[in-house]
């Protein structure tokens, strides 16, 4: 009979960082090869998108904006904006989302990334601690902020997007209760 490999990681075991070096370096983000040692104690390499330029004033990189459009006599919608999105080479159905500046808070950039990317005004109900949306390939963090949109207020009627320079956004908002469900399931389980 052959020998069995233990796959218990053994109590000793240690994993930390033991060096990162910048492969190349652009406007926003870099790619670094981080060398790290695994719960066996065996070193490995692991290739690390980060942004260039963290603050430190910021309680994380940005925000994604749960909002919720209400309005009498209508369903609630949720808000979403459509994207080009280079890396896809494609369109993506996303919530307003964006960097948090120099010494804003998530609720502030929330509500400015909303009006930017959708002309509405907004009021923010709950902000979730910063989360990493995707740690198997950067270090980049999120709030998540829910916030609902008075669509009766006369600032609502008619918003107009604040798009900076090549913005493609668009909003919309789909009227389907599901993708309310799951996003306040998200909130409520996940945060």
């Amino acid at each position: 009979m052959a020998a069995e490999t233990s796959t218990e990681v053994p109590k000793t075991a240690k994993q930390f960082v033991l060096k990162e070096e910048v492969i190349i370096e652009r406007k926003w983000l870099k790619l670094e090869e981080t060398t790290y040692t695994d719960a066996f104690g065996k070193t490995r390499t692991w290739e690390t998108v980060k942004r260039v330029g963290k603050k430190k004033s910021v309680s994380a990189d940005g925000v994604a904006v749960i909002a919720v459009l209400q309005r009498t006599l209508h369903y609630d919608c949720i808000v979403l904006v459509k994207q080009f999105r280079p890396p896809i080479n494609g369109y993506c159905l996303e919530f307003p989302a964006g960097l948090i500046e120099e010494n804003e808070t998530a609720e502030s950039a929330a509500l400015r990334e909303l009006e930017e990317e959708t002309g509405y005004k907004g009021e923010v109900v709950e902000c979730t601690p910063a989360l990493c949306l995707d740690p198997g390939v950067s270090n980049s963090t999120t709030h998540i902020v829910s916030v609902t949109i008075n669509g009766d207020d006369a600032a609502n009627t008619r918003p107009k997007q604040k798009l900076d320079d090549g913005g493609m956004s668009h909003s919309c908002a789909p009227g389907n209760r599901k993708v309310k469900c799951v996003c306040m399931f998200y909130l409520e389980n996940v945060s």
